[in-house]
């Protein structure tokens, strides 16, 4: 994998509601930041990584979306946000909006940058955009005043002018120019993301749970704007991250409030990100709050991930906030969120405070451990003969086990061959839960376990042996050796 030093690192910027998050998607090829008109979205840095064909050759960049300058919301903190990444800037685009024409606050930011001595190190390129017919280009004169490197007009929207764009970007970034590999030239080279294998780890909860607080202390840096205003975060953010021996991709998602309580348009599109988000992810880690406690809404949400069969780790954070509560512990918190939230009894529970960065040592280990498990492969024939011998044990309806077999891994999936799907009793499968994870852990996984009808005739007549278990853990319990 490329190092972010050996890629171009082009910064967005530019005041609110000018397109910045439109075009970084463009340049990406996805939907990753969310796009509103209503200004002041994007609040966080927004990084993807990427690679682009430049006259023939590798362009390999790492894209900065930035939030919008000079506006109402959350002032200061963005403009934190974007001095931090245009101090790593390679190539900065300073996007400005051709209906509006050049404001007052397009000028004002451009005079700040020339201050700050940034246009004498980094090339600047001036690109206007909405340029959506003959029209708007009328009224792009303006930004010739301003001392940019290069003016370009694009409709990021449209995909107008992204071509030019690219080369324009290119130019004078030789260092950063790859010659193609013979299987590139082959077309044999698959583009896929940088980030393909590095598991994913959604951070999710209620708004003003601290899930930014979070990835803040697990990055070691201030990556996410935080507030204790609701509804800070609105687009998902991706951040590698290193734990100990693990890398994982860390995605800090917006807080899902209650459906009534969501109001139209932004909150509506962020909780459709946040689930997108979870569907990507390996883990999620549920952030509840230790100071006011678990509610309806973390058990929404908690039943969200099972329902998407995302792993899943509950951190009680703030629970610094209980130190002076002798009659709150630990065990009657645990007490409460396992009666709260019975369907998760299959999750770890960790205390911390992501504030303090207390109880977050063994998080990664844990992460690891949740991943590890999902990945138990189990032989078809070993888990036949195994489902049969636990149905002797409880099988109120008698039902007749034939074939059984593993059918996914994220999460752990498997369909058994009866004679009848309908003899299956609730209890039964219950129990044949219980036991696969005393057996094969599945810690923090949730596990899929269907039924269907079948008859001898329509199976092999003999259960295949298709080698030993691969990945099981060693310090699960074998309790067949124990009968």
């Amino acid at each position: 994998m490329l190092e972010n030093k050996q890629r171009c690192r082009i910064v967005i910027m530019g005041r609110p509601n000018t397109g910045k998050s439109t075009l970084f998607n463009r340049l990406i090829g996805r939907r990753k930041a969310l796009v509103h008109d209503l200004p002041g979205v994007t609040r966080d840095r927004n990084e993807e990584k990427t690679e682009w064909w430049v006259k023939g050759k590798k362009f390999p960049v790492l894209l900065v979306d930035t939030g919008g300058l000079g506006g109402e919301s959350f002032k200061e903190e963005i403009q934190k946000q974007v001095q931090l990444a245009l101090e790593e800037a390679d190539v900065i685009l300073f996007l400005g909006d051709s209906q509006a024409g050049l404001t007052p606050l397009d000028e004002e930011l451009f005079r700040e940058l020339q201050r700050s001595g940034l246009t004498k190190k980094i090339r600047v390129i001036g690109v206007v955009n909405k340029v959506d017919d003959h029209a708007h280009e009328d009224r792009i004169a303006d930004f010739y005043q301003l001392e940019f490197d290069e003016v370009l007009t694009v409709s990021a929207e449209h995909g107008r002018g992204m071509d030019d764009l690219q080369e324009a970007i290119a130019a004078e970034q030789d260092a950063f120019i790859v010659e193609p590999s013979e299987a590139d030239l082959a077309g044999e080279s698959e583009n896929e993301p940088e980030l393909f294998g590095i598991p994913r780890v959604a951070v999710v909860g209620r708004p003003n749970v601290g899930k930014s607080t979070l990835v803040n202390a697990l990055l070691g840096h201030q990556r996410m704007i935080t507030s204790p205003i609701p509804g800070t975060t609105v687009d998902p953010v991706d951040s590698v991250v290193q734990m100990g021996e693990h890398e994982f991709v860390l995605v800090d998602t917006a807080g899902v409030r209650r459906k009534s309580k969501t109001k139209q348009g932004i909150e509506v599109l962020s909780v459709v990100q946040t689930r997108k988000s979870l569907e990507r992810a390996d883990v999620a880690i549920l952030v509840l709050d230790g100071e006011t406690g678990i509610s309806d809404q973390d058990e929404k949400i908690a039943g969200l991930v099972e329902e998407i069969g995302c792993g899943i780790i509950l951190l009680m954070n703030k629970w610094d906030t209980q130190a002076d509560n002798e009659k709150f512990t630990q065990e009657l918190a645990s007490e409460r969120i396992r009666k709260k939230m019975a369907f998760l009894k299959y999750a770890p529970l960790l205390f911390a405070s992501a504030k303090r960065n207390r109880g977050l040592e063994n998080l990664g280990d844990l992460i690891d451990e949740v991943i590890q498990q999902r990945r138990v492969k189990i032989s078809t024939h070993e888990f036949t003969e195994w489902v049969r011998r636990e149905s002797t044990i409880h099988n109120p309806a008698n039902a007749r086990f034939y074939l059984c077999h593993q059918t996914g891994k994220n999460p752990p999936s498997f369909v058994c061959h009866v004679n009848d799907p309908e003899k299956i009793h609730f209890s039964l499968k219950r129990h044949l839960i219980n036991a696969m994870r005393e057996r094969w852990g599945f810690m923090g996984s949730p596990v899929r376990l269907n039924f269907v009808e079948a008859n001898r005739r329509s199976l092999p007549s003999r259960v295949p042996r298709t080698g030993r278990q691969k990945g099981a853990p060693e310090r699960v319990q074998k309790r067949d050796a124990h009968r």
